[in-house]
């Protein structure tokens, strides 16, 4: 029953539109968005035509529908609820489909925009909540799940090299144990990509310090790890120093990337609670954001108090308080940030109160930071759980490999030594150790040692959302210890043996 409900528990068994199955996108966190910039600027009272010209500005996927809504109001005249309409009936997103047609029957119905946006902007947070925690629950038995994977797979080929000693199977059935072994790592991959929250996290442009060295750093170092693993294809040189070489090459980038994933979790946690009293100030005082900065102890703020005071800097110097917002979006380099600034600046651009504004935007940015506290408390545990678990593999996979071959080696050593006579019996008649299967073998543990190092380094980077080259972080650590076992292990079993051959 467990198994049947983790199955369950997967989105690509919910149907879509077109009613296939799919996975999860990251169209359900933009809905939530543009519901809630759209009800925060509707409630400054602003007209009609600039809530939706506001909202088809924006940059997430589901503006992209209003961009159409505005295109159909200019180009053949329609008034919005009949442009809604429009562009809900065809729409293949059920999601946006519901939603332009809801907003089209309000607007036939004379409700006003903000009262049925703030309606939808709170049944949409309640939605995305409980959407966000399931997925949870299906990553959490689906990480259980990966690590059962890969012991699977680790399994079958330990049983194809224990295989050799026992019968002289053939090279086919050899090849695909390892085969099986490749198939159930890529499933476990998958499964993790399929059941962890599509979330934007960072910028989507090089923003903070760090994003912006990762950006220059990253086509010179993944040349690095082209090159140097060539080179000890080519030149046909121990792989365990290339991993290790490779690991240590990956590894600052990923730390750097790392280190910047910390400090936007921590200005996000910060920057509901910043806005909420900008606004409440700029509100009581019945002022500017600039003034109401100079008001502010800005000493009080934690993480965001350099980004703070640069901004405060910018806007008593002149500079455009558009550009001055967007600088100190940059230096978080948070996506969270962006949004909730950008629906903090806009409504009270249109005209709209400082503080609703303000608790709006801290709502939305306070709301997804603990969500993301819980993936973390899912996440954090299993990359460790992968990192301990590769050693683990891999130290297994490659001694039961070398001794095996080892001991190999010494029993075609001792039938080299027997004199060759007619009437003598060798030692393979009274052994089944098949010394060719066990050459193939050893010759697809290399491959097997490389792909479950990769995928114990994507996995984990997976479950935990962010930046991309926070894989090289992991990978670094998983080429690492593969490159130490490949280098050390072969060693220690050949002096097992020539310690037993010496007794």
């Amino acid at each position: 029953m467990k198994i049947v409900e983790m199955i369950k528990a997967l989105p690509f068994f919910a149907k879509n539109e077109k009613g296939k199955k799919r996975g999860k996108t990251a169209m359900s966190f933009d809905i939530y968005y543009q519901l809630a910039y759209m009800s925060t600027v509707a409630a400054s009272g602003v007209p009609r035509d600039q809530i939706f010209e506001r909202s088809a500005e924006i940059q997430c996927s589901s503006a992209e529908y209003f961009k159409r809504v505005e295109m159909d109001r200019r180009r053949l005249k329609y008034d919005y609820a009949r442009a809604c309409r429009a562009v809900g009936e065809p729409a293949k997103d059920e999601e946006m489909k519901g939603l332009l047609l809801r907003f089209s029957s309000s607007l036939i119905s004379g409700e006003p925009e903000a009262d049925f946006l703030t309606r939808e902007a709170t049944a949409r947070a309640q939605d995305y909540e409980n959407e966000y925690e399931r997925n949870l629950e299906a990553m959490k038995m689906w990480t259980d799940a990966y690590v059962s994977l890969i012991l699977s797979a680790i399994l079958v080929v330990v049983i194809g090299i224990v295989s050799t000693m026992i019968w002289k199977i053939e090279t086919s059935l050899i090849i695909a144990m390892a085969f099986i072994s490749v198939a159930v790592t890529v499933i476990g991959v998958w499964l993790i990509y399929v059941v962890s929250p599509k979330e934007k996290i960072i910028l989507k442009w090089p923003g903070s310090k760090e994003q912006k060295i990762a950006a220059k750093l990253f086509k010179p170092i993944l040349a690095a790890i082209i090159g140097v693993s060539i080179l000890f294809l080519v030149t046909g040189q121990n792989i365990g120093l290339a991993l290790i070489i490779i690991g240590a090459i990956a590894f600052p980038l990923g730390y750097i990337m790392s280190r910047d994933d910390k400090k936007i979790i921590k200005r996000d946690n910060e920057i509901g609670t910043f806005l909420r009293s900008l606004g409440g100030v700029c509100s009581s005082l019945e002022t500017t954001i600039s003034s109401a900065l100079e008001r502010i102890d800005i000493n009080a703020i934690n993480v965001l108090r350099s980004s703070v005071k640069n901004l405060h800097t910018r806007l008593t110097a002149g500079i455009k308080p558009k550009l001055s917002w967007k600088m100190f979006i940059d230096e978080t380099g948070s996506e969270l940030t962006n949004r909730s600034v950008g629906m903090f600046y806009d409504a009270i651009e249109v005209g709209g109160s400082a503080d609703e504004a303000g608790n709006q935007a801290a709502l939305f940015a306070n709301r997804l930071s603990l969500l993301r506290a819980h993936r973390r408390t899912v996440s954090s545990p299993f990359r460790w759980l992968c990192i301990v678990m590769h050693a683990a593999i891999i130290f297994i996979l490659v001694f039961i490999t070398e001794v095996i071959v080892a001991f190999g080696g010494m029993v075609a050593g001792a039938q080299a030594t027997i004199p060759n006579m007619s009437n003598t019996q060798s030692i393979t008649s009274f052994s089944s150790f098949n010394l060719s299967g066990l050459e193939i073998m050893q010759h697809l543990i290399l491959p097997l040692v490389i792909i479950f190092t990769v995928a114990n380094a994507i996995v984990p980077t997976l479950a935990e959302g962010g930046s991309k080259y926070k894989i090289f972080n992991n990978l670094g650590i998983t080429a690492g210890i593969s490159g130490v076992a490949l280098l050390i292990l072969p060693a220690l079993a050949n002096q097992l043996f020539i310690t037993v051959s010496q007794m």
